[in-house]
């Protein structure tokens, strides 16, 4: 039975260090405001809602059209890409994310994306820095809305406009780090693994109760058979 896996990509698949530092140049360079991304908790956040939040820590306001935020986008992924290329940013993947990934490919029966609240650009760097890009189709982004629980039906969508097949919301699974992975699951009636690897350690994420929870991604043969079982 086809299965469509929906990762998040910061705390899930990767982990960037210094990732601030893209961040905080692309809202000098687009808003002229010296904002700090490390002033707000971004964790399942949109990239559009985490620059209000820094903005509304700040007590600044902010209205940004369809064109500022493209701008934004285009800075952002500019950033990310000199500094990952000077190595003062660096993108690695999580234990485990890169071999299961490997291991999905490998089944007919599954098939790998996103649901991030990153930009699309962005994300393909991140992605292509931890060498993860090449196992994952086209999912959903920040660009196409900053309203998280929007995002999951549109990469269902996709999924089924490249394959001219249809799927069931029950036969996807949303894997992310955090309760807002697992709002987004349930406002789609997709199903959710959350895994302890970002800032909620396993304990917190299982009140939550998502249909599974582990610890990481470590183990490939144990994550491919739980995914297999939702």
């Amino acid at each position: 039975m086809e299965r469509l896996i929906l990762f998040d990509i910061d705390g899930t698949l990767t982990r960037t260090q210094n990732g601030y530092l893209p961040f905080n140049e692309a809202i000098l360079e687009t808003f002229g405001f010296a904002g700090d991304i490390r002033t707000v908790v971004p964790d399942g956040n949109t990239d559009p809602l985490i620059v209000k939040d820094i903005f509304a820590k700040a007590n600044i306001p902010i209205d940004v059209d369809d064109v500022g935020w493209r701008q934004f986008s285009a800075n952002l992924c500019a950033s990310y890409g000199q500094h990952v290329g000077r190595a003062t940013t660096s993108v690695r993947p999580l234990p485990g994310a890169r071999e299961l990934l490997q291991a999905l490919s490998l089944r007919d029966d599954f098939t790998a994306s996103v649901v991030t609240g990153n930009f699309e650009a962005s994300a393909m760097v991140k992605l292509t820095a931890a060498g993860l890009d090449d196992y994952l189709i086209r999912g959903a982004y920040a660009s196409d809305s900053e309203h998280r629980p929007d995002l999951p039906a549109i990469a269902k969508r996709r999924w089924e406009e490249w394959t001219g097949r249809t799927l069931a919301p029950d036969r996807c699974v949303i894997v992310g780090d955090t309760p807002k992975d697992l709002d987004c699951a349930r406002a789609n009636r997709m199903k959710c693994v959350l895994v302890g690897t970002g800032r909620y350690p396993v304990e917190e994420l299982q009140y939550w109760r998502p249909d599974a929870c582990l610890a990481d991604l470590s183990d490939t043969d144990e994550v491919v058979g739980l995914l297999a079982r939702l």
